[in-house]
């Protein structure tokens, strides 16, 4: 044997090693961001910013199509069996939590869903959605997905990119976009500040007909009796 062929047979080999190291059995070796942005059309589409959760999960092929014919208010109902049995991140947004979150490649969370092997990472947000019309009504359409449930497949080739998932919170669910996209597109603070808020009037009648209220103040802002 040449030394070409001995150079050439070393090669392969270090080659299979690299090959079954990310293959290995102990989980999905992906590596890749997960950003999650609210964006401006929450408020158009409610007149405020709502309070909402984002789930993300690791997904085999037969759980992607079961989640997505899946009632997507009963995964969020109290105590729901198939929310744990995913055991999912879980990022909260509200009115006063607008910030981007994101489930980076190097965080212990990221790293037990990718532990599992799975094929899909899915992502999944409770805002409401309206019900479609049933099958015979005027203006029926033809079953289709959920968009509050995005799926995306896991990159597993060993040279297969594995870019960072940008995804933006609308009205009726979730787009994937671009980083810059997402950015322009984050909720502004005069704009949440305009949303509808609960409060508590004192109202006392004047010497005429005439009621006449003042809103109070907080409860834990008030002054003790």
């Amino acid at each position: 044997m040449n030394l070409n062929q001995n150079i050439f047979l070393a090669c392969a080999c270090l080659f299979s090693t690299v090959i079954v190291g990310c293959s290995s059995s102990e989980g999905t070796s992906a590596s890749f961001d997960v950003s999650i942005y609210p964006s401006k059309d929450l408020a158009k589409v409610y007149g405020y910013y709502p309070s909402f959760e984002v789930d993300i999960l690791g997904a085999g092929n037969e759980d992607t199509i079961k989640l997505g014919t899946y009632s997507i208010d009963r995964y969020f109902e109290s105590e729901s069996p198939v929310r744990k049995y995913y055991a999912p991140v879980t990022f909260r947004f509200s009115d006063n939590d607008l910030k981007v979150k994101t489930l980076s490649s190097d965080d212990p969370a990221y790293k037990k869903i990718m532990g599992r092997s799975p094929q899909y990472l899915a992502v999944i947000v409770n805002l409401p959605y309206g019900p479609e019309k049933k099958e015979g009504e005027e203006g029926a359409a033809a079953p289709k997905l959920d968009p509050r449930i995005f799926t995306y497949q896991i990159p597993t080739g060993f040279f297969e990119e594995q870019p960072d998932l940008y995804l933006k919170i609308v009205g009726t669910g979730i787009v994937r976009t671009t980083k810059e996209d997402a950015e322009e597109d984050l909720p502004e603070a005069p704009e949440t500040a305009k949303q509808p808020h609960n409060m508590e009037l004192n109202c006392v009648k004047s010497s005429g007909r005439e009621l006449k209220c003042q809103e109070l103040p907080p409860k834990e802002e008030r002054a003790p009796n």
